[in-house]
């Protein structure tokens, strides 16, 4: 049996671009859209603590560019690959440190990352807890609730674009 305990990702210097999105924006929606799928576009390193009674554990991050293993004091070593395409563990814990994460992001990606970060500067326009504009003879309802935010992820169309990329 092959469990990981933890897992700690740092962040990347910086995000692939995106056409239209820039600064805050970019980071915002792609640190978004990074949390909702396996895959990263940009290197990282990633540290997990996985606990085995020795096989094969497969990283639920991909893709993985480098990758070191270490039990204890021993030295550090390369883990071998196994036959499922994931990482053959000594018995006992192990601390895995990888660099995850290469470019280029796939244009279906990239434009998940568009979509989340118009629909979030569309709603960061509209105050919180208001429900209704008017201007002279002109008159709008617009539903804005609280849970926008945690939301925008399916409401701006991206969710949909990266079923491909949630799991490894």
């Amino acid at each position: 049996m092959i469990r990981a305990i933890k897992q700690t990702e740092g962040v990347p210097v910086d995000y692939p671009a995106v056409e239209g999105v820039e600064g805050s924006a970019l980071a915002a929606a792609w640190q978004r859209v990074e949390h909702f799928i396996a895959w990263r576009y940009s290197p990282r390193e990633v540290v997990w603590r996985v606990s085995a009674c020795a096989g094969e554990w497969s990283p639920p991050l991909a893709p993985i560019v480098s990758i070191t293993a270490r039990q204890g004091s021993d030295p550090a070593y390369v883990p071998e690959t196994g036959p499922m395409g994931g990482y053959v563990l000594r018995e006992g814990e192990t601390v895995l440190t990888a660099t995850v994460g290469a470019a280029p992001a796939p244009a279906v990606v990239l434009e998940a990352v568009r979509r989340l970060a118009a629909y979030n500067v569309t709603a960061d326009q509209i105050p919180a807890g208001v429900t209704r504009f008017s201007s002279g003879s002109f008159n709008a309802s617009v539903r804005r609730e609280d849970i926008a935010p945690a939301r925008a992820m399916v409401n701006s169309g991206a969710a949909d674009l990266l079923r491909a990329y949630r799991r490894v």
